[in-house]
């Protein structure tokens, strides 16, 4: 079979288990369509290779179980190409939230197994401290990173990246699965070293193989997540939640659906709340049935004039507080990709849609109208001072045009686009592209910071790497917080979090952009080693910045540590190669500089 009709094959196959799985009824008048998709149990999708039985039968007998790389991805049918390690030592920061990863594979069938971490202990004694393993799942990817229509011809392959809920797998013959350990260590923790063990449970509950974890705990402290410096700006799809789950927009069962990934992002150190205030800012770019409706209801009344109902802003806002995500408030937007305002019209009871463009005196007079109103509100409801006026990849003179109407009310106004000089100076929080950062000086750099203005970047389908792509190596989601250090930056945007489509738990591809560019969390509230790798880049942010201050009263280190860092902004690092630097950074972070 050749390359596209296998890609085809794929496709197929995989609508035929989504088909299964999910009964979707058609949207009518922009409602949401109400589905059921696979939420707690689901089929994991075989795609690509099949196991070489040759190489198998030269394995050990018996259940194998060893720690392993979190830099590698692992071929599900290939024996891993790793030393056995029964023992394997972590660093980490009191506050951290660590990983390992270990990997079980066997020749034989090994039936439903179940892993857990025990108690750790220290001298004999056993402490509580919040420890999980789960198994990581694999999902459909391709070799496509690139912008546009995704190609139909290139090879599906297989990527561990979901980490599953916390329940028994099965583990078949001649299959590899990775196994992924998280520790939240304890604020309060004393420092010193500590152990426990990585168990797998039969059936019968019983203790068939484990392996050891040592963690030296340093005596830092990382800051609670609500006071990180790191701003995380990751860009919020409600949406998909509502249909995913079938649930109406905006009832209470789509709050409950929305609040478990909601905390999860604001345990993460999520800085912002993303609202829409008009329909689809993006042009349709996500899947068809979860359009962007707007958080505000924009209403012609019959005599001519503009009302404003900002129910579901609140509601969204209040909800994203309630999960820890509270510090800015982003507000899509003035200047929408294709220039249409939907507004409801009382005189003909429809809808309709004022099509125009930011010079024009309908635009000035629309959004005079709504920010005069909008402003009141926020005063009202204490946010005023944390909301921007938020646009994405606009020109320079658009930005401009909106920036003059939003900055003479008051509004803090931000952009995730291309560097322009003359916004340098104006926009409140500015996300510059990662292929642009560097037109951006040092002195415009420090000029930002001394006003006290947000300078973060972003990557997007542009960037082959580092990307947050299924396909990507996961060093590289940890690599990005740690540039955005060695820049001096203040953190790191990205354009999309749960942008689902119709299969996102068996199948990452899309029909625009690189695999796994519209989503790096999964249904369910199931993580991702893609979303896990990048915490860790924002613990190491956290870091350095904690030591930049500790460390000048020890010019030696002080010196090592920045060298460190202008290397990886200078360096040209492809490959396996994000993987040692993120691990060499972390080396020294962690203690290596003592």
């Amino acid at each position: 079979m050749n390359v596209k009709l296998h890609f085809l094959a794929t496709i197929a196959i995989s609508l035929i288990v989504t088909m299964a799985l999910a009964t979707v009824a058609e949207a009518q008048d922009g409602d949401v369509a109400v589905a059921s998709y696979p939420i707690d149990e689901y089929e994991e999708p075989r795609v690509g290779t099949v196991p070489d039985k040759a190489e198998w039968r030269k394995i050990p007998n018996g259940l194998n179980l060893t720690w392993a790389s979190r830099d590698v991805h692992y071929e599900l049918h290939r024996v891993p190409d790793v030393p056995h390690q029964e023992s394997a030592t972590i660093s980490v920061w009191r506050g951290e939230r660590a990983n390992i990863m270990a990997l079980i594979y066997s020749k034989r069938d090994a039936g439903v197994l179940k892993v857990r971490m025990t108690n750790w202990h220290k001298h004999g004694e056993r402490l509580n401290i919040a420890a999980e393993a789960r198994f990581v799942n694999y999902v459909i990817t391709d070799d496509y990173k690139a912008c546009g229509d995704h190609p139909v011809d290139l090879a599906a392959w297989l990527v561990p990246d979901v980490i599953d809920l916390d329940k028994p797998h099965r583990v078949p013959a001649m299959e590899t699965r990775p196994v992924w350990c998280t520790i939240e260590v304890p604020r309060d923790m004393a420092a010193g070293e500590y152990e426990c063990e990585l168990e797998v449970v039969n059936e019968k509950d019983r203790v068939i193989e484990s392996i050891e974890l040592r963690m030296i705990v340093d005596e830092h402290i990382l800051p609670e997540v609500s006071n990180q410096k790191f701003h995380l700006d990751v860009w919020q799809q409600p949406y998909a939640v509502s249909r995913y789950h079938g649930v109406e927009r905006w009832n209470d069962e789509h709050i409950e659906a929305l609040r478990p990934y909601l905390q999860a992002l604001g345990r993460a150190g999520q800085s912002t709340v993303s609202t829409i205030l008009f329909y689809e800012p993006w042009g349709m770019q996500t899947h068809e049935p979860d359009r962007f409706d707007p958080m505000v209801e924009t209403i012609r009344t019959k005599e001519g004039e503009w009302r404003f109902d900002y129910t579901i802003f609140d509601k969204y806002v209040e909800l994203c507080a309630e999960c820890g995500i509270s510090k800015q408030i982003s507000c899509f937007s003035m200047v929408p990709w294709d220039m249409k305002f939907r507004f409801w019209d009382e005189a003909s009871a429809s809808y309709k849609f004022l099509y125009t463009s930011t010079s024009t005196p309908e635009y000035r007079d629309l959004w005079s109208s709504f920010l005069d109103s909008f402003k009141a509100h926020l005063q009202f409801k204490g946010w005023f001072d944390k909301t921007y006026i938020a646009m994405d990849e606009r020109s320079e003179q658009e930005m401009l045009n909106a920036y003059n109407i939003a900055h003479s009310m008051g509004f803090k106004v931000s952009l995730a686009g291309n560097y322009h000089a003359s916004l340098i100076g104006k926009l409140d929080n500015y996300s510059i592209a990662y292929g642009q950062l560097a037109y951006l000086s040092d002195d415009e750099l420090r000029c930002r910071q001394e006003h006290g203005s947000v300078t973060t970047y972003y990557t997007c389908c542009a960037d082959r790497e580092p990307n947050i792509y299924s396909n990507s190596l996961s060093a590289e989601a940890a690599f990005i917080p740690i540039y955005a250090a060695a820049k001096n930056l203040d953190g790191y945007l990205h354009w999309s979090w749960i942008n689902w489509d119709e299969h996102p738990l068996t199948d990452s591809r899309y029909r625009l952009f690189g695999a796994g560019d519209t989503y790096f969390y999964y249904p369910g509230n199931r993580s991702s080693v893609r979303f896990e790798r990048l915490i860790e880049g924002v613990q190491q942010y956290e870091k350095i910045q904690i030591l930049r201050e500790e460390l000048k009263d020890d010019p030696e280190n002080l010196a090592l540590l920045n060298t460190i860092l202008n290397d990886i902004v200078s360096a040209t690092v492809v490959g396996a190669e994000w993987g040692v630097m993120v691990d060499g950074v972390e080396s020294f972070l962690n203690g290596g500089y003592k």
